[in-house]
C-alpha cells in the first residue's frame, strides 16, 4: 500500500511488479553474499546446512521442506487458511533458492572465497544488511513473500506489538536450536559465524529501519491476510 499526502493507495499491477522484483532479488543477492564469504549464514539458511551436513542430504531437501514446514505454520500462527498465501510462499520459497544459487555462483565465481578475511566481512555484512532492506520491501508489500519472513511478519504484528528486532529474533531462535540439536548428534557445527551472530542481533533492526528509510510511502498493506494491525515500533 502506498501512503501519500495522507491518502492510502493500493498499489497498482506494475508497483507491485517493481517492488517484488526488486526485493526478491536484493534477498537472493544478498544470500549469495553472504553464503560466498562462508563466514555464517542467516540463521535458518545455516539450520538447513547442519541438517545436510548431519545426514548427507543435499542442503536444497532442508530449504525446501523448510519452506513447506514454515508455510504451515503460519496458518496456524495467522489463525486463518489463506490458500493462495501458502502456495505463494512456496513459490517465493522457490524463486528465492533458485536466484540465490546463481548469485552465489557468481559470487565464487569473481573469487570472493579467497578475499582476505576482513574483506570477507566486509561483503558477509553488505550481504546480510542487503536482505534486510529486501525483507522490508516485500513484507510492506505483504503480497507474497518467503514464509520464513512472513512469520517474521505475522509475529511482528500480532504478538510483538510491531516490534521487528522482537519478531526476527523469536523467528531465529528455532532455527539456532536446530543448529545446536544437530551439533549435539554429530559434534560439528558449520555455517554459525560473525554473519550469523550479526543477523541474529541487527536485522530486525535493519527491517525497522528501512521500513522508514527505503521507499517510506511503502506501508504495510493487506494486513487483515495475516495480522492485526498495529502500529510499528522500532
Amino acid at each position: 500500500m502506498d501512503h501519500r499526502n495522507g491518502q492510502y493507495y493500493e498499489l497498482t499491477i506494475r508497483q507491485f511488479l517493481f517492488y517484488f522484483i526488486l526485493s526478491l532479488t536484493m534477498d537472493a543477492l544478498g544470500n549469495g553474499m553472504s553464503v560466498s564469504t562462508n563466514l555464517g549464514s542467516a540463521p535458518w539458511t545455516a539450520g538447513s546446512a547442519n541438517l545436510a551436513k548431519l545426514t548427507g542430504w543435499p542442503i536444497a531437501i532442508f530449504l525446501g521442506l523448510t519452506s513447506i514446514l514454515v508455510a504451515t505454520a503460519n496458518i496456524f500462527f495467522a489463525r486463518k487458511l489463506d490458500w493462495k498465501r501458502f502456495f505463494g510462499n512456496i513459490l517465493f520459497g522457490v524463486l528465492f533458492s533458485f536466484l540465490a544459487g546463481v548469485f552465489t555462483t557468481l559470487f565464487n565465481h569473481l573469487g570472493i572465497p579467497g578475499y582476505p578475511l576482513w574483506a570477507k566481512i566486509i561483503v558477509d555484512l553488505i550481504g546480510l544488511t542487503t536482505i534486510g532492506v529486501g525483507i522490508s520491501i516485500y513484507q510492506r508489500v505483504n503480497v507474497i513473500m518467503h514464509p520464513i519472513d512472513d512469520l517474521t511478519n505475522i509475529l511482528r504484528f500480532s504478538y510483538f506489538n510491531g516490534s521487528a528486532p522482537k519478531a526476527q529474533m523469536s523467528n531465529f531462535v528455532v532455527a539456532i536450536l536446530i543448529s545446536l540439536t544437530c551439533w549435539l548428534l554429530s559434534g560439528t557445527l558449520v555455517a554459525l559465524n560473525i554473519g550469523t551472530a550479526f543477523a541474529f542481533f541487527c536485522q530486525g533492526s535493519i527491517i525497522a529501519w528501512a521500513d522508514r528509510f527505503v521507499f517510506p510511502t511503502l506501508v504495510h498493506g493487506n494486513m487483515d491476510k495475516s495480522h492485526k494491525d498495529i502500529p510499528m515500533q522500532n
